[in-house]
């Protein structure tokens, strides 16, 4: 009996003890399965990360840098001395959330210097954009094709799908190259460097206000841009200086408290030997960034002798407004 009850106890120690010699085993199995398992799990999440990461950088390769075509005056390539010799060409005002606005314009050759002016509007995929003519000045409807071929080059393909009876100018039809219109290609500029300044101006940004003169004719006009640094023109002021006038000082202020940045530019007259008395223009921005001249307050302002400098025309117009 007595060796019963021992062969019993010696056969439940020892699986006791095999059970308890397999456990660390299964546990060690289970870890490594895990292990494992989250090491795959890591593997394809990288993979998918990278595969994300490739996918982005395709997509921004293939799309262009769209602020380059931005706001630019694009002329097509074959016009020469545009606008005096007529011309076409178109500036591009937004690029947002696939969407599209701007200008088109042909002018023709003087004397009469005939217009059609319409706006565009569409939407950009990638390195093309499809648009519709908006408010033709003429009273047509088409379309405008534009392919970003480089940062210096934008082609437009123009066609007018509806024809209104204004036939006295119209925008041409055809695919055409354009290059920005640039500083380099106005005959008989001359930059005036002292009264040229970088200036952070609102909406446009990072600008160059850049003031001039025309030489090549025999009346000497002074004449101002906003460009970047490469001279590529942004945009040409509308003044209403006399001839042969040089320009004093230019200053950059919010005359209204609109928020937006204006602009006063004075000049003495120096035209037929005039005496070198003060003009001043004032230029105030607006919200899409085109900058309107008050002739009236200008005329004010140089009528009551409050034209002297800066300071004299700013509390003049503050005061105004």
């Amino acid at each position: 009996m007595n060796k019963k009850i021992l062969l019993t106890i010696i056969t439940v120690t020892c699986l006791t003890a095999g059970c308890t010699k397999t456990a660390p085993s299964v546990r060690l199995q289970e870890k490594e399965n895990t292990s494992a398992s989250t090491s795959q799990e890591n593997a394809i999440t990288i993979q998918s990360s990278q595969e994300g990461n490739s996918q982005a950088a395709a997509e921004t390769e293939s799309k262009p840098d769209y602020s380059r075509y931005l706001k630019k005056n694009w002329i097509r390539s074959t016009d020469t001395d545009f606008p005096e010799n007529g011309g076409l060409s178109l500036v591009i005002s937004s690029i947002k959330d696939g969407k599209i606005k701007g200008d088109i314009s042909a002018v023709g050759s003087g004397p009469a210097y005939n217009m059609d002016n319409s706006g565009f509007e569409g939407t950009v995929d990638k390195d093309t954009a499809q648009c519709e003519l908006v408010d033709d000045s003429r009273g047509n409807k088409g379309t405008v094709r534009l392919t970003f071929k480089s940062p210096g080059i934008l082609e437009a393909a123009v066609a007018i799908t509806e024809r209104s009876e204004d036939n006295i100018m119209t925008l041409p039809e055809g695919t055409f190259e354009f290059t920005p219109d640039n500083l380099k290609r106005i005959e008989g500029f001359e930059p005036i460097e002292d009264q040229s300044f970088m200036v952070d101006l609102d909406s446009w940004g990072k600008v160059k206000f850049v003031s001039g003169k025309l030489t090549a004719g025999s009346h000497i006009p002074a004449v101002f841009y906003l460009t970047d640094e490469d001279g590529a023109i942004y945009y040409e002021f509308n003044t209403a200086f006399p001839y042969s006038v040089d320009v004093e000082a230019v200053s950059f202020k919010d005359l209204n408290k609109d928020g937006l940045k204006d602009i006063i530019i004075i000049v003495s007259d120096q035209y037929d030997g005039a005496s070198g008395l003060p003009i001043a223009n004032v230029c105030f921005q607006q919200e899409d960034g085109t900058f309107m001249t008050d002739y009236e307050l200008c005329q004010e302002i140089n009528d009551s002798g409050n034209n002297k400098d800066i300071k004299t025309v700013t509390n003049y117009v503050m005061n105004k407004k």
